[in-house]
């Protein structure tokens, strides 16, 4: 399958402490559309002590946002199927939801997808792969704001 997507921490790494545990009540709605890969961001985050819910597309995304009330952060891959891309996704989450942050994560340049830099201007991201470590410290600052 290639080069890995994430790098699961060891259990010496969570011993010393290099994984923080997330904030009780937090909510991350992972949306990736391959299912191994969401299946690995939802087990990390769960383990990091998030709740979590799971979305295969930018429209499953949507549908699942106007549902539950309780989502703090989209974590969103940045290059799906289905003619939204994570980045038409934050967006709209940006008009929609005040109080929702987004995390993108993409394994492609940004340059592959954003000239103008829009992305590093407005939205973070975290590019793949990435290990446990990197993905509970990215969603720990963004979360933090």
């Amino acid at each position: 399958m290639g080069i890995p997507v994430v790098n699961q921490y060891t259990e010496a790494e969570e011993r010393q402490g290099a994984i923080e545990v997330g904030k009780g009540g937090c909510t991350i709605l992972v949306v990736e559309d391959i299912p191994e890969v969401r299946s690995l961001a939802l087990t990390i985050l769960k383990r990091l002590g998030y709740q979590t819910q799971e979305a295969e597309d930018g429209p499953s995304a949507l549908d699942v946002l106007e549902h539950k009330d309780d989502v703090d952060l989209v974590f969103s891959d940045v290059v799906m199927p289905g003619g939204m891309s994570g980045i038409d996704l934050a967006e709209e989450i940006d008009r929609r939801y005040e109080k929702i942050r987004v995390l993108l994560t993409s394994g492609y340049s940004i340059n592959d997808f954003d000239e103008d830099g829009f992305l590093k201007d407005h939205f973070d991201l975290l590019r793949k792969p990435y290990s446990s470590i990197e993905l509970a410290a990215a969603v720990k600052a963004v979360i933090e704001g």
